[in-house]
């Protein structure tokens, strides 16, 4: 098990995030939501982003993709600071049904997300094509979005985020309201995306099993204010198989492995609460 957020990675690092803090201001209270994250995220790499329940992760995300300003420390894409949304990054969101536009059909969700490009009409065309392609709703394309299940929702955002063409996809429990069955086809068919098309993933989860199934390398956040508290690189063997690889001794020592740590800072969140004196 790895320990420390900078190991040094053989790719070339593309994201960088150096001593991050956000604090919210409300009402004349401050509440943190990160305190001091710092890491590296190399190119093409996989990264999973673990921790306790409300531990910032999704705020963390929002400050990877410049959708809020930090209050201190900053996000470095390629060496530059991150101060608006990248062209080149796209933030997958957990509720699919509110990301979709319900009155356009299946092609034309897809299409939504290349109407501001420089793109020409034939190649919007051919990259609606594609990306529905790759997550198997070719046959849809005519459909709504209502008319799908869960799953295909989700599918369907992924095939707008990919049509856009990003080298970065943050993503935000894409996952976690889905049933099991779909859920492991949904992570197959991801990987199957990387392998095929390269590019580099930040993937938030509070599956620890997901976590250690689809990622080089997990990052451990603390409860809130989260820092990262340990980073595990997983050494099992791609491409990955549902049943073969969560029946590895070693994909069950990382299981528990990150289980344990996350449930320590849950506890030591706890017990600090509990030592904390009473305001008046």
């Amino acid at each position: 098990m790895g320990h420390g957020a900078l190991t040094v990675v053989a790719r070339p690092v593309l994201l960088e995030v150096v001593h991050l803090q956000k604090v919210y201001a409300q009402r004349g209270r401050q509440t943190v939501a990160v305190r001091d994250l710092h890491f590296r995220v190399a190119e093409n790499e996989f990264l999973a982003v673990v921790g306790p329940s409300g531990c910032g992760k999704t705020t963390m995300l929002r400050l990877l993709a410049g959708l809020l300003p930090p209050t201190s420390g900053q996000v470095l894409l390629r060496g530059q600071p991150v101060t608006a949304p990248p062209p080149e990054m796209v933030l997958v969101f957990q509720d699919y049904g509110r990301s979709l536009c319900a009155w356009r059909s299946v092609a034309r969700n897809v299409q939504f997300a290349l109407e501001h490009t420089r793109w020409s009409a034939a190649e919007r065309r051919a990259r609606v094509d594609h990306a529905l392609s790759i997550v198997g709703l070719s046959e849809f394309r005519d459909h709504y979005p209502w008319e799908l299940s869960g799953g295909m929702q989700q599918r369907l955002q992924i095939a707008r985020a990919l049509a856009y063409g990003p080298r970065i996809l943050l993503m935000d429990e894409p996952f976690g309201s889905l049933d099991a069955l779909t859920r492991a086809d949904l992570e197959d068919q991801l990987l199957d995306i990387w392998t095929h098309e390269p590019k580099t993933i930040v993937f938030v989860t509070h599956d620890i099993e997901e976590a250690v199934y689809l990622a080089d390398r997990v990052l451990v956040l603390s409860a809130r204010p989260s820092v990262v508290v340990e980073e595990v690189v997983i050494d099992l063997p791609r491409p990955r198989d549902q049943i073969a690889t969560r029946s590895l001794e070693a994909f069950v020592r990382y299981r528990n492995h990150i289980f344990t740590r996350i449930r320590r800072e849950v506890a030591q969140a706890a017990a600090g609460a509990l030592a904390a004196p009473a305001v008046s």
